[in-house]
């Protein structure tokens, strides 16, 4: 990501807190290398969704209104 807005710095956080989670459960002690492709995965998907859906949830609402 090249020069991030201040909603996808937020977004970021927030994907941070997600993965921060998963690693509650996977331990902390544990090394990127050492994890299985299962818990890698887990993480990417944590991250990718905690970025989405904050980024989703910090979206104007959609208008049904015909923009011309």
């Amino acid at each position: 990501m090249i020069d991030p807005d201040d909603c996808e710095r937020q977004a970021l956080t927030h994907a941070m807190k997600s993965m921060g989670l998963l690693m509650d459960k996977i331990g902390w002690s544990t090394r990127f290398k050492d994890l299985t492709a299962m818990q890698a995965g887990k993480l990417a998907e944590a991250a990718v969704d905690g970025f989405q859906s904050s980024l989703l949830t910090s979206a104007p609402p959609a208008s049904s209104e015909v923009p011309f």
